[in-house]
């Protein structure tokens, strides 16, 4: 049985790493499926690694292009860190379309304890225990719109600017921004950077590169969302 979920997604600052939902609890999904806190608590206690496929590919004989590591349940759903093996073209596929925002989904391929399943006045399968987690896939269509992806670290773009010219054209290939609209948004973020304390340089500094981070996200998603 496969539980699509859209996914949250954070990407690390190692290339072929982010962390997302794969499972968002409470929700009710196109397949009919509520999944509970509490549901993977059985399974996560297994020391089988979960592996990463694109679409589901293992049932087309497709090799996995990661595996997921510190998977939890925390208050909203299945939380985890995937890592892709770059060496592989099509890990660095989906890695790419990922982080360029065609794609924005994950998907879990579970099988329910049926004993644990409840069965609701609307038809709705409510599951409280899974007994096994074969994969969790990046996926084109998600069917639990949910899971949102958080934010994106565009860290080795970003430690190859060495320039305010080398930004604006940053911005432009991230963001699909014009000439002028990158140049407005230069002077303003040195605006807002020059407003910061520079007393205390090292939190000065993780504080401008989250902010340079949830820029960057928001400007590569922008045009997906309007």
């Amino acid at each position: 049985m496969l539980a699509l979920n859209k996914c949250d997604l954070k990407f690390a600052n190692t290339e072929g790493e982010f962390t997302g939902y794969g499972s968002v609890f409470g929700v009710l999904d196109s397949k009919n499926d509520v999944i509970m806190p509490g549901a993977y608590a059985e399974v996560l206690k297994s020391s089988e690694s979960v592996k990463v496929y694109v679409n589901h590919g293992w049932m087309r004989g497709e090799l996995p292009i990661g595996t997921w590591s510190g998977l939890k349940e925390d208050g909203r759903g299945l939380k985890g860190t995937a890592g892709l093996v770059m060496q592989m073209p099509s890990a660095v596929n989906a890695y790419w379309s990922i982080k360029s925002g065609l794609v924005s989904g994950l998907s879990v391929a579970i099988m329910p304890d049926h004993n644990s399943i409840e069965r609701r006045a609307d038809g709705a399968r409510v599951i409280h225990n899974i007994k096994a987690l074969k994969e969790i896939s990046i996926v084109t269509d998600p069917a639990n719109d949910e899971s949102r992806v958080l934010d994106v670290k565009f860290s080795e773009e970003i430690e190859k600017v060495g320039s305010i010219r080398e930004f604006e054209c940053l911005l432009r290939d991230v963001g699909g921004l014009d000439r002028g609209t990158a140049k407005q948004l230069v002077t303003k973020a040195k605006e807002l950077f020059a407003q910061r304390d520079a007393g205390d340089d090292v939190r000065a500094k993780e504080s401008s590169d989250e902010l340079a981070t949830a820029f960057m996200f928001r400007l590569s998603t922008f045009g997906k969302n309007i």
